[in-house]
């Protein structure tokens, strides 16, 4: 088309013509979704909207520029009036696309239809809350709680006075089997549980407060040693006096001098229980729930929980370790600790340190009075630690230490 010919269309229809060539761009076309897609960042707002504007200028200059490519060199003031209604427009886009991209960050994003059999991450809280809410009656929910309990591992002594060695034998070692007031033996010795073996308390054997416990992670340490020697070899030594309830195995002993235990049980610089170590290394723990008492069909379950060196002791103190709090390993959700076995669905709980194969540990023996003896044996002692969320009726939160 000739300058001539153009001069003679008004400014609207030179740029009409010029839109539908694809040279300038209309701005009354509507918006494409599309065109307003983009990442829902806030942040983004001001650099988006600046990039708009320039976009807009830009325009605005090529409808002048595609003006004077056709001779178009001056124009009227309803012409004049056209290329601001056309800048307008292009002004009132910027606020559309604006808008459109807010509405669109705004949408909420689908969401996966879970199958109704899902059981979602650590819904063990929530289903024990929603299970005492249920019943009616006031309870209280107590956050860092903990049950401990202690494992005796009776070390036999074998060989002679010359050659000896400390022996384990493989098997299963129960936790929270016993409760505080009831009757057991310590390396053979009748005795009563006491708060120093265990914070499990029942008031009587038919009478249950119904804790429910959901455990939530694990800790362990060693929590003394006994030791027993032949009472009657004992009874020939010369002023053993008041010490032979402890070479009896009647009272807890600490001896990394060696007086009364073999020295190797220690380490000699560190002064680390070389013993509890050889456990430590050597067991596994177990979780067992044993249903029999309650009439299930599923008499007992009995879960591998970990290596026993994978369970953090307590009594370590590292920077690692302490920087962030305690170490503790935590245990899948969904593991219950109740009193109560005859009215819960879980079953009566316990523990288990199992020891897959023997373990052999060489020691001296010690002099006494003049004489070379060996112990009869060598009680090793471990505390497993269960922390998590206690569960129980509020007048009764006073009896259960947690």
């Amino acid at each position: 088309m000739s300058n001539n010919t153009s001069s003679n269309m008004t400014a609207l229809d030179i740029l009409r013509e010029s839109d539908e060539e694809g040279e300038t761009a209309s701005p009354f076309e509507e918006l494409d979704d599309d065109e307003t897609a983009g990442p829902d960042d806030e942040d983004n707002d001001d650099d988006d909207t600046a990039a708009l504007e320039l976009e807009a200028e830009e325009e605005d200059t090529g409808d002048i520029r595609a003006l004077r490519k056709r001779g178009k060199k001056t124009v009227s003031l309803e012409e004049l009036r056209q290329l601001q209604r056309r800048s307008r427009a292009r002004g009132q886009r910027i606020g559309v696309k604006k808008v459109q991209k807010k509405v669109q960050a705004q949408k909420p994003k689908p969401r996966p239809k879970l199958p109704p059999t899902f059981v979602p991450p650590n819904n063990g809280a929530r289903q024990l809350f929603n299970k005492w809410a249920s019943r009616g009656s006031q309870f209280v929910m107590r956050q860092e709680g903990h049950f401990y309990s202690v494992a005796e591992i009776r070390c036999k002594c074998l060989g002679n006075e010359k050659a000896a060695w400390l022996h384990i034998p493989k098997g299963e070692y129960p936790l929270f089997n016993v409760a505080v007031g009831e009757s057991f033996t310590l390396l053979g010795n009748s005795a009563t549980v006491t708060t120093n073996w265990t914070n499990l308390q029942r008031p009587s054997k038919v009478t249950y407060s119904e804790t429910e416990f959901l455990i939530q992670s694990i800790t362990m340490q060693e929590a003394g040693l006994r030791v027993r020697y032949d009472g009657a070899e004992i009874d020939k030594l010369a002023g053993i006096g008041e010490a032979k309830s402890v070479l009896t195995g009647q009272a807890w002993l600490w001896d990394d001098a060696g007086t009364f235990l073999p020295k190797e049980i220690f380490h000699d610089y560190s002064g680390e229980n070389l013993l509890y170590r050889a456990l430590r290394r050597s067991a596994v723990i177990y979780f067992h729930w044993d249903k029999s008492q309650s009439g299930a069909s599923e008499l007992s379950r009995k879960l591998l929980i970990d290596h026993l060196r994978n369970v953090p002791d307590t009594k370590v103190k590292t920077l690692s370790r302490t920087s962030g709090g305690a170490a503790v390993l935590p245990v899948p959700d969904g593991y219950v600790f109740t009193d109560n076995p005859e009215r819960n669905e879980h079953g009566a709980f316990n523990a288990v340190i199992h020891v897959p194969e023997d373990i052999v540990f060489p020691i001296k023996p010690i002099e006494l009075g003049g004489v070379v003896m060996r112990p009869l044996e060598v009680g090793l002692y471990v505390q497993l630690s269960l922390n998590g969320i206690a569960f129980q009726h509020h007048q009764q939160q006073s009896g259960v230490k947690t």
